[in-house]
């Protein structure tokens, strides 16, 4: 299932990332649409999809050859997945994992971007936290942590 805004966020990724090397996605459950459109058409970067799924990884690798699918638990990472990112983000993670993305961001020096489920922050107190902006472009609405 395509979500209503993945042209949007593509589109804000082509705008800002193009000249990036590196971006990656965490937890990409069954939101493959974003991650196969970056590649699509910024077939330069590398785009590396992680998942605790291996079956579903599996999967993305056999149907998907253009993206790099990666076993990785956020809450136990691997930290070479992320070594080198320009952009990490993740599209509708649960709550519990957002910390834990962060904190990875952070120690990357990567920036971040979390598309929450559509009008709500998904138990998750973004404006709290310094530095997190809130970003409307177009019809995608996504919280952004820049560098």
């Amino acid at each position: 299932m395509q979500l209503f805004d993945t042209e949007d966020l593509v589109d804000f990724f082509i705008k800002n990332y193009s000249h990036v090397d590196r971006i990656v996605e965490v937890g990409i459950g069954a939101y493959l649409h974003v991650a196969i459109r970056l590649k699509k058409l910024l077939p330069s970067v590398n785009v590396i999809v992680t998942d605790i799924d291996k079956v579903k990884l599996a999967t993305i690798k056999k149907e998907y050859v253009e993206l790099e699918p990666v076993y990785d638990d956020i809450f136990e990472p691997q930290w070479i997945i992320y070594a080198g990112a320009d952009l990490l983000y993740s599209i509708r993670p649960p709550p519990e994992m957002i910390p834990e993305i962060m904190k990875m961001a952070l120690n990357v020096g990567s920036e971040l971007l979390i598309r929450p489920f559509f009008n709500d922050e998904g138990d998750y107190e973004y404006p709290k936290l310094r530095g997190w902006r809130l970003t409307n472009y177009k019809r995608a609405i996504f919280y952004l942590l820049k560098k």
